[in-house]
């Protein structure tokens, strides 16, 4: 029997958002610290990008690879991956806690790790997949394009000025009548509780902050759907959500939210 032997496999992300959950494993690498195997595999199905990042350049994603490949010999510990990414990418690439490897074929063992993380599921495991903030926002885009409205609202609201210098949170959707602005953000309370916290403390300064400058703040969280609901750390955070003035509605009423912004907007 062959000796195992030890190598170290680091994911690569993409962070569209620093602050937000939202990220894609655009690539992974397979590393043994004597030198003696070293090997890089990026993503060739860019969807989940493109869902994630809509405007993101993919001419971009091929420069990082070759940036990497060219590096790779020279890579042995964490800390050099590290200093690799932050050089040249700063916060838009990440990379993943180290995971352990023991095998006796790495080559044969990149065959099985690519298919893990890097082949597209199929259609089935996908759907299974459509859950989380990735997917509530699809679900808000689509709701709002198929009420013809998308076009009339801003994406990506910078509060800044609002909630602090140096934060980059975004608020996914909104748009002004009068002196009201009507804000609605995507939050997978199913997903990770700290989303909906968050929007809670950072709104309240939000809000705050509109008021000085005459105008009224209006923020609807649009949360998953379905029984997770119904669990204890969900319900506390819907409640500091509502604790804090903002309302709450399950994605599933996206259709019917749609429909109240096209009145609103085309009255």
């Amino acid at each position: 029997m062959a000796e195992k032997r030890q190598l170290e496999l680091y994911l690569l992300r993409f962070l569209p958002h620093a602050l937000r959950d939202d990220f894609v494993t655009v690539g992974l690498l397979l590393l043994e610290s004597d030198g003696g195997f070293a090997e890089a595999r990026f993503t060739r199905d860019w969807r989940m990008l493109q869902c994630v990042a809509p405007d993101v350049e993919l001419e971009w994603f091929e420069m990082v690879e070759s940036e990497i490949r060219g590096k790779l010999g020279g890579l042995r510990r964490r800390e050099d991956l590290m200093q690799l990414m932050s050089e040249r990418f700063g916060t838009m690439i990440d990379v993943a806690p180290t995971k352990a490897v023991l095998t006796e074929d790495p080559a044969k063992e990149m065959e099985v790790l690519t298919s893990m993380y890097l082949v597209p599921m199929g259609r089935g495991e996908r759907a299974q997949q459509r859950t989380g903030r990735v997917a509530i926002v699809n679900t808000m885009k689509e709701a709002f394009t198929e009420a013809g409205v998308l076009e009339l609202i801003q994406r990506d609201l910078d509060v800044v000025k609002y909630t602090g210098q140096g934060d980059p949170f975004r608020i996914d959707f909104g748009y002004r009548v009068g002196s009201v602005m009507e804000m609605f953000h995507a939050v997978s309370v199913a997903a990770n509780v700290d989303q909906a916290l968050a929007l809670a403390y950072r709104y309240s300064r939000v809000e705050a902050g509109m008021r000085q400058e005459q105008l009224q703040a209006s923020l609807t969280a649009v949360v998953d759907q379905g029984m997770a609901l119904q669990e204890e750390k969900t319900r506390f955070a819907i409640e500091m959500l509502e604790q804090n003035s903002v309302r709450v509605r399950a994605v599933g009423e996206m259709a019917e939210i749609a429909g109240e912004v096209r009145r609103e907007l085309r009255a």
